[in-house]
């Protein structure tokens, strides 16, 4: 059962305090409601190849209890490697062990073996798939013939199919090896998208897809929604709003915590979420993370990025779109939000994993227009559940200073309970706690200390540290 503790308890036990505290002001307008938050908004992204390891199995039970703790979800198999892997109903590789687990460039092939476990996989966590074909190796036919099988053992967990991954890419150029010529451009893709599209619907036309996952600085999402508006089921482009690789610290795009939980990078992902909505085809971020090229170790990996990703998700929900898939496989000391400890031989959750449970148990229901003023890089959201519960997410996105939050009610709410999401520091890659507990040894996880704040003359008044979150749900 979880603690009740008043607010003086709780902030007398905070190991970090902040060098200046300022106000912060928060309105609520309830009479301002957005969109109802798809139940499966958040997500996780792998890279294809994982299929030919040993981690999508119906029998991992601690993986599955991690993906289960987090809700409901889509798991988006694909990203790079989908393009050099290919599907045979025999004379696949040999399965892999996850203690040989590293990010590889070299071809695979995987069977209807690695099919039937990784959904039976899916089926166990209750997530929904979106299920990436090959699009680089100029063969409809093994696509088509792939995404049929995979329809027929999981159809019920499929979202949609995603032929290819960041298409944009394939050119070559002096910076990139490409697996196209360097003139290669939309209508070559156009034509080569089209080509595995109608061999999947001359499988089976009932089969959903997607497309056409390109990343930034790309102008093609409007041709593609104009091309292919009527044929897909949703649209998806990926974001990675800084560059693992850049080393001028002065850079937009240069990897710090200060640069990841300060000014937000203009990505263009809006600008691709706006080509969709204006075609009328949902839209869903399935490849992101808080760096390119595999994050960058003491900012990807640390509790910074927890507080990044719950900031993300709301931005994104608030323009409109369906969800976020995080990127990562599973590859300590980089951005994936579970890790596979081979020396124990279990996954773990990083501090990215802690802000997608934050916000399963923060987003459900209707989201509500918030309004706050204050110094501190502090942000504030809220959702109203189907039982007029109010959940407020206060988050605190500042390096140095406390934000003492004053809150008016009106006569609407009663009573006021808070959920705290901290760890030892904003760098911290361990230790990080949401409601006063870590998600244990199984997988699982259930809230601690639930902080009772009072309610009086029909306001509420609060804490927040430096680099920190609450939960506040009112009722």
């Amino acid at each position: 059962m979880a603690m009740r503790l008043p607010l003086l308890a709780l902030a007398l036990n905070l190991t970090f305090l902040a060098a200046e505290t300022v106000p912060a002001e928060v309105l609520v307008h309830l009479d301002q409601r957005g969109a109802t938050l798809p139940a499966d908004f958040i997500g996780l992204s792998t890279e294809k190849k994982l299929m030919n390891r040993d981690c999508f199995q119906g029998q991992n039970q601690q993986l599955i209890a991690l993906y289960r703790t987090l809700g409901t979800g889509v798991l988006r198999i694909g990203a790079n490697n989908v393009d050099s892997t290919a599907f045979k109903r025999e004379g696949f590789s040999p399965a892999e062990t996850m203690l040989e687990n590293h990010y590889v460039t070299e071809p695979r092939t995987i069977g209807p073996a690695s099919v039937d476990a990784f959904f039976e996989f899916a089926r166990a966590t209750g997530w929904k798939v979106i299920y990436g074909v090959n699009l680089g190796s100029k063969d409809p036919a093994m696509s088509a013939d792939e995404a049929d099988y995979a329809w027929k053992v999981g159809a019920k967990e499929i979202l949609a199919v995603e032929i290819g991954n960041e298409p944009n890419l394939y050119p070559k150029s002096p910076t990139r090896e490409g697996i196209r010529p360097g003139n290669w451009g939309y209508a070559d893709y156009k034509a080569e998208f089209t080509a595995v599209a109608d061999a999947i619907r001359a499988k089976n036309p009932q089969i959903p897809l997607t497309g056409p996952a390109v990343t930034k600085g790309t102008k093609w999402m409007p041709l593609f929604m104009a091309d292919f508006k009527d044929r897909i089921v949703l649209a998806t482009s990926h974001v990675y709003p800084l560059s693992a690789k850049q080393a001028d610290p002065q850079h937009q795009r240069f990897t710090s915590v200060e640069k990841l939980l300060g000014e937000k990078y203009p990505d263009d992902w809006i600008i691709k979420l706006h080509d969709a909505q204006a075609v009328g085809v949902p839209y869903r971020i399935d490849e992101c993370n808080t760096a390119s090229d595999g994050g960058k170790r003491g900012v990807s990996d640390a509790f910074a990025s927890t507080l990044w990703s719950i900031d993300f998700m709301f931005d994104v929900a608030l323009a409109g779109g369906q969800g976020v898939n995080f990127h990562g496989s599973f590859t300590p000391n980089n951005y994936s939000a579970i890790v596979f400890e081979k020396k124990t031989r279990r996954y773990v959750p990083a501090p990215l994993y802690y802000g997608l449970l934050f916000f399963n148990r923060a987003a459900q229901g209707q989201l509500v227009d918030v309004t706050t003023k204050s110094d501190a890089n502090f942000i504030a959201r809220g959702t109203v559940d189907k039982a007029g519960k109010l959940r407020l997410v206060l988050l605190n996105k500042d390096l140095n200073k406390t934000v003492n939050v004053h809150l008016p009610l009106g006569e609407k709410f009663s009573q006021a309970h808070a959920w705290r999401l901290v760890a030892p520091s904003v760098s911290a890659t361990s230790g990080v706690t949401f409601a006063g507990a870590e998600v244990d040894a199984t997988g699982n996880w259930a809230p601690k200390t639930i902080e009772t704040i009072p309610v009086a003359d029909h306001q509420v008044n609060l804490s927040v540290p430096a680099t920190s979150a609450v939960l506040l749900i009112l009722e």
